[in-house]
């Protein structure tokens, strides 16, 4: 698989990027350098290798809850599609 220009443009629309034609270039560049690796690593035998689930098991330390002040509701929504009655207002993806 390989990806191209038009895929990396389909994808920046859909996260909302406004690449230039030399970003275009570079982000083309290292998905594709992506891909190979993750076929590389498809090749690898794993059927000796015990699963885990992670590499370091030691208890982590978690941090007192405290009162922030939240993300101002404008700053939240100046990227959104669309708000309706301040909520974020997508287009329907399921059943549709």
């Amino acid at each position: 698989m390989e990806v191209n220009r038009e895929q990396v443009l389909r994808m920046a629309k859909l996260s909302r990027l406004n690449l230039s034609d030399a970003e275009v270039e570079k982000m083309t560049g290292s998905l594709n350098q992506l891909v190979e690796y993750m076929t590389i690593l498809k090749k690898i035998d794993l059927k000796d290798v015990e699963p885990m689930l992670a590499v370091d098991t030691a208890a982590r330390s978690l941090r007192p809850d405290e009162n922030v002040p939240s993300l101002d509701k404008e700053l939240a929504f100046r990227n959104a599609p669309s708000v309706n009655m301040d909520h974020f207002s997508i287009p329907k993806v399921i059943g549709g």
